[in-house]
């Protein structure tokens, strides 16, 4: 049986890793920093924040190391956190290193956030090292469940500038598929994955309410006011269904040609319309 140890194993994009993984016939060491709710059955799980102290044992004899942990708004935590583990699963002779990025990783970045996965990217620079880049995931938690949980709650939808951001996304499923594949064909090197599809944030939001049967009212907000906004309800403490962080992101948010780096994969990436169609027929 093969080993797989994955990293913010309790977070959306890790725990859905850890039960594929687990169905698939994989032994599953799961690093989480704080206790899976529910657990599942089979799987190690291992308390773990970036920056502890690592065991070893929980690479030993491993055949693969998905990243996918993340401290908020801690860059050096992150990029020295990464680089820990990464040294360990290097020390223990695994072979295919995977960390999970974004499409806003930029080396000009704005935001911490995509400037740390920058960072962090670098350091997977070994042969058959993979760093994934993805658009915004759909599926049942990360951001995306927030924003279906704001509309389900509200009826007014704040557009920056209009909503003429670009926006790729990129279904749960088919990022599954896209790690297997790429682990089975030892697929190396930095991808972006995501449609290639055109879209703006008033066109998704537009997609999202239908997709929810609900209605809403789109507003066109200035950049700044809203940043004055997220800055005072986060002094608050009043949450938002998006932060300064996510501001600073679509600030610098621009599409991106997926085409090549799919066909380079071998899969399959469905269209926004189509991944809602399909979440919403599993509610």
């Amino acid at each position: 049986m093969k080993i797989i140890v994955i990293s913010g194993a309790n977070g959306f994009i890790g725990s859905e890793l850890v039960k594929h993984f687990n169905e698939n016939g994989w032994i599953v060491r799961a690093l989480i920093h704080s206790n899976a709710n529910p657990p599942i059955a089979g799987i190690a799980y291992y308390k773990y924040a970036l920056g502890d102290k690592i065991d070893e044992r929980i690479f030993e004899k491993a055949d693969c190391f998905i990243h996918c942990a993340y401290a908020k708004d801690s860059y050096k935590l992150n990029v020295s956190g990464t680089g820990q583990l990464l040294e360990m699963s290097k020390k223990c002779g695994i072979r295919k290193n995977i960390f999970i990025s974004s499409l806003s990783s930029k080396e000009d970045a704005l935001s911490v956030y995509g400037k740390q996965k920058w960072a962090c990217e670098k350091l997977f620079n070994q042969p058959d090292d993979l760093v994934l880049r993805l658009g915004m995931v759909l599926g049942n938690g990360g951001l995306f469940g927030q924003m279906k949980e704001y509309l389900k709650r509200r009826n007014r939808v704040p557009l920056i500038s209009g909503g003429t951001q670009p926006i790729q996304t990129i279904y749960i499923k088919d990022f599954i598929q896209a790690i297997d594949t790429c682990i089975e064909n030892n697929v190396a090197g930095t991808l972006s994955i995501a449609s290639s599809e055109k879209l703006t944030y008033k066109e998704f939001y537009s997609l999202l309410c239908q997709s929810l049967n609900t209605v809403a009212a789109f507003t066109s907000i200035s950049y700044s006011l809203l940043y004055s906004i997220l800055s005072v309800s986060e002094t608050l403490g009043i949450k938002l269904p998006v932060s300064r962080e996510n501001l600073l992101g679509l600030k610098k948010q621009s599409y991106v040609d997926t085409t090549s780096d799919i066909m380079k994969i071998g899969i399959k990436i469905k269209k926004c319309p189509e991944s809602l169609s399909e979440l919403a027929m599993k509610v």
